[in-house]
């Protein structure tokens, strides 16, 4: 009996000594997970996302309001007439209030993804983490689940109570609007998908330049400062290249009636390549060298 157990136990050490063993993917995601809840900055820059939706929400509702009201004081053929805020494709345009804040909470989100991994990186904490998941790939798309799960929901929640906040500023002015309105279901359950594309393209800048700043630097160029870049120049090849740009493509995958080079297919796409083509990159970097 002895005999037995003293052939087995080093063939059973070798097993788990072996290069690539360790902890399961749902431990390395569960590990992550509590990670990421451990953090201050996590819990920050979410109540700085909520803020940011909410209160834009209720501001472009009080704005929107207000302007449509002191319009339609000024007489049929004032602003509030024909073609004023009250009038045709306007009403659209009120439908988008619940995600006024959406094009900055995508940035709060997008950072909290690049200080996910490069804030490990710079404090060389991550070093631990890799120790004991050799595979090093898991972690990073544990990661990237974390994320995208938390700023799906985040987004979603925010665009509900922007919604819920927006009707009562708005029914003074007779703009309030059914949950079931054009557009408006796509607007709230869809947005948070971009938040989470967003929030995982700054997980793989993270992981690819290693620092938080430049991540997040990088992050805004391709957000805020490559549209109006190209925006200024109307050459068509300019024009396709602003299509595969993630805020074109998301005009365009939550409007269909939206003009663009990409239909809504192409741009929701366009919108999943980014944070896969990013991730895969910083995957490929981790993989291949040092932490």
């Amino acid at each position: 009996m002895s005999a037995a157990t003293s052939t087995h136990t080093p063939a059973h050490r070798a097993a788990g000594d072996r290069p690539g063993a360790g902890p399961s993917f749902g431990r390395v995601l569960s590990a992550e997970t509590i990670k990421f809840f451990g953090l201050r900055s996590t819990w920050v820059l979410l109540i700085v996302t909520v803020v940011l939706m909410v209160g834009f929400a209720a501001l472009s509702a009080w704005a929107i309001a207000s302007f449509t009201q002191d319009s339609q004081s000024g007489g049929a053929n004032g602003p509030g007439g024909p073609g004023g805020p009250g009038a045709g494709g306007a009403t659209d345009f009120v439908h988008t209030v619940p995600s006024s804040g959406l094009s900055l909470a995508i940035l709060v989100l997008g950072a909290m993804g690049a200080m996910f991994v490069a804030g490990e990186i710079g404090n060389r904490s991550i070093l631990a983490t890799m120790t004991a998941v050799p595979a090093r790939w898991p972690v990073l798309v544990a990661k990237a689940i974390v994320l995208t799960v938390v700023s799906w929901v985040t987004i979603t929640v925010c665009e509900l109570l922007g919604y819920l906040v927006a009707q009562p500023l708005l029914a003074p002015a007779d703009l309030d609007f059914a949950f079931d309105a054009t557009r408006v279901p796509q607007i709230i359950f869809l947005s948070g998908l971009y938040a989470a594309a967003i929030a995982v393209m700054g997980l793989g800048l993270g992981a690819l330049i290693r620092n938080t700043a430049a991540a997040i630097v990088v992050l805004v160029a391709i957000l805020l400062v490559f549209p109006i870049l190209v925006a200024i120049f109307q050459q068509d090849w300019v024009q396709w290249v602003s299509a595969f740009l993630p805020s074109t493509a998301h005009d365009v995958a939550l409007n269909p009636t939206a003009e663009g080079k990409l239909d809504a297919a192409g741009s929701w796409a366009v919108i999943a390549g980014w944070p896969v083509v990013l991730l895969g990159a910083g995957i490929a970097l981790i993989q291949s060298r040092d932490v």
